[in-house]
């Protein structure tokens, strides 16, 4: 009993051994080999992937294209045909007039592919078949006269084509001209100001274009005849054909795929859309106020909605990204990283720009219409914007001011405590220790009294604010009505003073006085306007 079981032991495990042993050798033999087409006369007949017994797929091509040379120069009847090979399952054997060109294994489907041996074989014998027939038309000089008469007929035809495209696209820029562009020039030009000459070249633009696809749509089917005529170039007019054709079922294809993605995007822009809207609708409001919210007011009213709307198609451009077509290439992805890195290296400045003008807007140190001083720049302020500030100066310049270089200045707004009691100047001058300094405040108040645009409320004032070693330091310090005016006002004061220390003989001898001159330097009323100047008449 024990023998038994133990013979059956090593019976079962030599069985083992050697289905093991039978089946890497049976594996050995249809091992996936590298892929090579059989190619005859510009056509694939075939392409092998496996090697049979000691033969690769290589060797199989190189045997199977000597042995299709022969049977070609040796056939007569040019019949194709297929035949399974015995065993079933071993494969099939493509014939020509019942000779053997080459087989069809199993191991040369590519089911990943969706190919199937039916379909091979049928293509192996189609192809066949075309190549007999192609070889068979090479040495018939008749009918590569006809092919040649054929292409001539086609290429006189295709030249007819091209002249009378060319006549038809003078007929239609004439046409255009005298019934289309002029009638619509004689309305557009009282609405938007359209001219007649951008009609016309928008006309020559699509006239061009629609007949040019026309013409290449021609030269493609010309180029297609001619070569499907002759036996040499055949295979080719197949292969653009089928190109052609796979490429714009791709296009179809792809814009059927895309257009759950597009009604998507559509959405979502109208969306974007409907947002800024009620965004401008609001913050105008706002801007005009007729609407107060507690976080927000009419200064930053403009800027807080460009910054919203600017957030929000941001946003959408970001949402819209995984729907577009194409967005999952490897091509978009780069241009996209590519940009992204353009982005990131030239535009460090402009982030500094944009939140140094947040900075201002939301700080509210500036408003528009305001007069201030930045720098040696005196002027109104035009306009805040996220990258730069205008100022209009007394000059009839506009200085543009970068929003990060404003930041880093002192800026003197006069306007923003004007309207509790306008904006304070002061006049200095210096003054001997001989003059009572009584007579010298007295004189720059009459002065300030008898200047138009200095406000009598507050009242101006005198200030002694140094008693150095050879003059007394004084400043008459006034408040302006209008900050715009501020130099017409102080150069009409500076005036006055010097008029009336004239009229009362003291003399002005800032900004230094170190001793009396010889001579005292006034000047009397009668010499206040000698020529070229003149008296005004209400003097």
């Amino acid at each position: 009993m024990i023998k038994k079981i133990i013979s059956m032991v090593l019976s079962c495990v030599l069985s083992l051994l050697l289905s093991s042993a039978w089946a890497a050798d049976v594996a050995s033999q249809v091992a996936v080999q590298d892929e090579f087409p059989l190619v005859v006369g510009h056509r694939t007949l075939t392409t092998f992937r496996v090697g049979i017994l000691a033969y690769s797929s290589k060797d199989r091509v190189e045997a199977a294209q000597l042995r299709l040379e022969r049977v070609l120069e040796a056939a007569r009847g040019g019949h194709v045909r297929s035949q399974p090979i015995a065993p079933p399952g071993m494969g099939v054997a493509i014939l020509l007039d019942d000779q053997l060109v080459f087989t069809v294994q199993p191991g040369d489907v590519n089911e990943l592919a969706g190919d199937t041996m039916d379909g091979m074989v049928e293509n192996a014998v189609t192809q066949l078949q075309h190549v007999y027939t192609e070889r068979t038309e090479r040495r018939d000089p008749q009918q590569l006269l006809l092919a040649a008469a054929l292409s001539i007929v086609a290429t006189v035809l295709l030249a007819a084509c091209f002249w009378l495209l060319l006549r038809v696209r003078v007929r239609v820029l004439r046409f255009g001209h005298r019934y289309l562009t002029v009638p619509v020039a004689r309305v557009a030009k009282k609405t938007t100001g359209v001219k007649l000459s951008l009609l016309n070249q928008i006309l020559r633009w699509l006239t061009s274009l629609v007949l040019g696809l026309l013409a290449l749509s021609l030269f493609y089917s010309w180029t297609s005849f001619v070569f499907a005529q002759f036996p040499f170039t055949r295979a080719w007019s197949e292969q653009l054909n089928e190109a052609l054709f796979g490429f714009l079922s791709g296009v179809g294809l792809a814009a059927l795929n895309a257009i759950p993605g597009l009604l998507v995007v559509v959405f979502i822009i109208v969306c974007a859309r409907y947002a800024t809207r009620f965004i401008h609708f609001a913050f105008s409001r706002i801007e005009r106020g007729e609407l107060h919210l507690g976080f927000f007011d009419r200064d930053t009213a403009s800027t807080t909605r460009r910054i919203m709307s600017f957030l929000i198609w941001l946003l959408a451009i970001a949402m819209i990204y995984p729907y577009l077509p194409g967005a999952n290439t490897e091509a978009f992805k780069g241009l996209s990283v590519m940009v992204g890195l353009m982005v990131s290296l030239g535009a460090s400045s402009v982030v500094g720009q944009f939140a140094s003008g947040l900075i201002l807007i939301y700080a509210k140190s500036l408003k528009n219409g305001e007069y201030v001083q930045i720098g040696a720049v005196e002027g109104t302020v035009a306009h805040i914007g996220l990258f730069a500030t205008k100022i209009h100066t007394n000059l009839r310049e506009e200085v543009s001011i970068p929003n990060s270089v404003l930041v880093g200045q002192n800026v003197i707004n006069f306007s923003r405590l004007a309207a509790g009691g306008g904006v304070i100047s002061q006049v200095v001058i210096t003054i001997g220790y001989d003059v009572a300094w009584r007579q010298v405040e007295a004189m720059l108040l009459e002065a300030a009294k008898d200047t138009a645009g200095v406000r009598t409320d507050p009242a101006p004032r005198v200030f002694q604010t140094a008693l150095s070693d050879w003059y007394v330091e004084y400043h008459l310090r006034i408040a302006l009505d209008e900050p715009r005016r501020r130099l017409e006002i102080l150069n009409d004061l500076h005036g006055k003073v010097q008029d009336v220390f004239n009229t009362h003989g003291v003399q002005i001898m800032s900004p230094n006085y170190e001793a009396d001159p010889a001579q005292e330097k006034i000047v009397a009323p009668e010499n206040w306007y000698p020529a070229p100047a003149k008296k005004p008449q209400a003097e």
